[in-house]
């Protein structure tokens, strides 16, 4: 089925999707978006999804949730209607189904594999042995091999990846989005290898509650949600911020990981708590 979801609002709002959509017991198989301008200072936007669901009976597509940036800059939603919807088998009204009758007997001819399988065993035993022989010939044969280094610390490798980004520069009047794409990824991955747990598929809030659990009062979490939800705006409500604004977030990611990396503390020096982020937000992070 196909099932279009129109909005009309201001030119100049973003009006998004989730890139998500939870529609059991319906699956959604693809998407498509479009917009027009309407010429009255107004834009529309369909968004249309391909859904198929394969149990018949009284189903309800759920309420479809847009959102949108308010007046303020704040992000709002709003919802559609469930829509009910009946699915009919086309072989649920078959007049009296019956089962057919037995099926006469059938002379099958089976062939002897006696031979067959008694040389099967011996050329499997004559295979182990041979395996056997190799494996206790290239122990005796093996060279002891020393343990590779350790695995780099995750705050050096995500610094190294957030220097290669600072390196392609900024641009006024170009679109910075793709910069805040990657730049989250890294401070995402890295928070995850930093405190054990896997943060690439989680949204920010489910990322914030596991480092509430994890991380406790030992970071500074408030600012962290900031810089992450800023991202997040610029990523899914389509703001194209400027070289100077994505130059100030590469700078608040790197002190994230600097104040979050692990501290060497000198033999019988009691443990203190790590450095607060002195970050300061604006609307596109």
């Amino acid at each position: 089925m196909t099932l279009t979801v129109t909005t009309v609002s201001r030119r100049g709002i973003p009006v998004n999707l989730p890139n998500v959509v939870d529609l059991a017991p319906f699956s959604v198989l693809s998407r498509t978006e479009s917009e027009k301008d309407l010429g009255d200072g107004h834009m529309r936007r369909e968004f249309v999804l391909k859904i198929a669901a394969y149990e018949p009976g009284e189903l309800v597509v759920p309420a479809v949730e847009v959102t949108y940036l308010g007046p303020g800059g704040d992000v709002r939603q709003t919802r559609t209607q469930p829509v009910p919807v009946k699915i009919s088998s086309l072989i649920a009204n078959e007049p009296e189904p019956t089962i057919r009758e037995n099926a006469p007997p059938v002379t099958v001819w089976k062939r002897d594999l006696t031979l067959v399988i008694i040389a099967g065993g011996l050329l499997a035993a004559g295979l182990g042995a041979l395996v056997t022989w190799m494996v206790v010939r290239k122990l005796r044969r093996r060279v002891i091999v020393r343990p590779g280094p350790p695995p780099r610390p995750a705050a050096e490798v995500a610094l190294e990846r957030l220097d290669r980004l600072g390196a392609y520069g900024f641009l006024e009047n170009a679109d910075n989005r793709p910069f805040y794409f990657a730049i989250s990824e890294v401070i995402r991955d890295y928070l995850g290898a930093r405190y054990g747990f896997d943060s690439l598929e989680l949204t920010t809030g489910e990322l914030m509650t596991e480092l509430r659990r994890r991380a406790g009062r030992t970071i500074v979490l408030d600012e962290i949600e900031r810089w992450l939800s800023a991202c997040d705006l610029v990523k899914f409500a389509k703001v194209s911020p400027t070289a100077t604004e994505a130059r100030g977030t590469l700078e608040l990611a790197i002190r994230i990981v600097e104040s979050t990396r692990p501290r060497l503390q000198p033999p019988g020096e009691a443990v203190v708590n790590a450095p607060t982020l002195p970050v300061k937000s604006n609307a596109n992070g």
